[in-house]
């Protein structure tokens, strides 16, 4: 296995504190709740830095690829970042690569990967990225 990145690897880093009902019946974070902080962490970043109105504006994201693999349990009341940062752009689409630390913690809970193709809202169709979203994207490309 390659070595897992680290956390300095990630531009930004999006705080999620955990709940209760986070917790499955085992006591950690499960795999969906984990893919919840990832789309948390890549929604809260376009809209504070690319001031993308997410539920009436002119264009939507939608996830077309996800995958994630998992290497330590976090539990509530752990205090935990998401570390985002942009693998690739090109046309509408975008990859993040994602990771989860607990915040005491070098090595990653989790990573992943997601991509998502920015559409017209009207149309439906894929668009060419506006410029504003484009600049907060290159932000985060390492």
């Amino acid at each position: 296995m390659s070595e897992l990145p680290q956390r300095h690897a990630y531009p930004h880093l999006h705080p999620i504190l955990s709940r209760w009902q986070d917790s499955d019946l085992n006591g950690h974070i499960g795999g969906a709740t984990v893919y919840a902080y990832f789309d948390t962490a890549i929604q809260a970043y376009l809209l504070q830095q690319a001031g993308l109105d997410l539920q009436d504006g002119e264009f939507a994201g939608f996830v077309v690829s996800s995958a994630a693999d998992f290497f330590a349990l976090p539990a509530f009341p752990d205090t935990l970042e998401v570390g985002l940062r942009v693998a690739r752009l090109a046309g509408s689409s975008v990859e993040y690569q994602l990771a989860l630390f607990r915040v005491e913690d070098g090595q990653p809970c989790a990573v992943g990967k997601v991509v998502q193709v920015f559409v017209e809202r009207s149309s439906g169709r894929p668009a060419q990225l506006p410029a504003t979203l484009q600049a907060a994207l290159e932000r985060l490309q390492g």
